[in-house]
């Protein structure tokens, strides 16, 4: 647990020091050159530090967690009030709530190259909207794409971009209550270090706040009242393991639109920044 506690502090002592060394001296960043070459190198150190870490700190959480809810299903089968069941129901539904808290964090914290080859970006959409169209969610939803044609395969793990397309397009749903369409885009970029795959997902929702959408994809920051604030977060993280980037535009009450754009024949790369 301290352990944990320190690694969820580096990072804002880290930015706040950077911003001090950045107005003390706005002209003299070369003095700094190995304090930043330092900083990269902590960033490297904290990712391998928190993968071997969460897989402790998830099982001495999980053990007791497992022991309260069956504690707390047995009693319900003999709960002598409808008050007394009802409470009981709540401790289940929050210690299913922590199981699923503590899953996300090992999937942020666990690195990426499980079954790595080169892939059909057109297919992994369609088969996004196969998921996703048969959702419940998604039954007052407009779901169309445009897919560009012969696009250049994309060297990745087929199912956690699956897990990023999946999460983006849910979110996409959750912002849509009642109804609205959802639009899938793929495009080729030439970019400055060879050709790229471009994938949009698009929704008419209710958007994001300008003052939300600078830390959406911040660990642990949700607007959510049940969120968990790790969906995003993991998103980018394996979108940047596989040397791409993402991006999203939005205006409030009107929609937004996740931009992400893959290298072609670009590597895994296995310490997350």
């Amino acid at each position: 647990m301290m352990s944990f506690l320190i690694i969820i502090s580096i990072t804002p002592v880290k930015m706040l020091l950077k911003n001090m060394f950045n107005v003390l001296y706005p002209e003299s960043k070369d003095v700094f050159t190995s304090l930043y070459e330092f900083d990269e190198k902590l960033e490297k150190e904290k990712a391998l530090m928190l993968a071997e870490m969460a897989p402790v700190f998830a099982h001495e959480i999980r053990n007791p967690l497992g022991s309260i809810k069956g504690a707390a299903q047995y009693l319900q089968s003999d709960a002598a009030t409808e008050e007394q069941g009802q409470l009981l129901n709540v401790i289940i539904e929050e210690v299913n709530r922590l199981n699923t808290v503590v899953s996300q964090f090992l999937d942020y914290a666990r690195p990426a190259g499980g079954n790595v080859r080169s892939q059909d970006i057109n297919a992994l959409v369609q088969r996004t909207i196969s998921i996703i169209g048969v959702n419940r969610m998604a039954g007052n939803i407009t779901i169309s794409h445009e897919l560009q044609e012969a696009l250049p395969h994309v060297v990745m793990d087929e199912q956690q971009m699956l897990q990023v397309m999946i999460n983006i397009s849910l979110n996409a749903i959750e912002a849509m209550p009642q109804g609205g369409s959802l639009t899938y885009k793929t495009s080729k970029i030439e970019a400055g270090d060879g050709p790229a795959v471009g994938i949009s997902i698009q929704d008419t929702g209710s958007g994001i706040r300008p003052e939300n959408l600078k830390n959406i994809f911040k660990p642990f920051y949700t607007t959510k009242e049940s969120g968990v604030g790790l969906g995003l977060a993991i998103c980018r993280r394996i979108i940047r393991e596989h040397g791409g980037s993402i991006r999203v535009k939005s205006i409030a009450g009107q929609g937004s639109i996740f931009l992400i754009q893959l290298g072609a024949g670009n590597k895994i790369r296995h310490n997350p920044s």
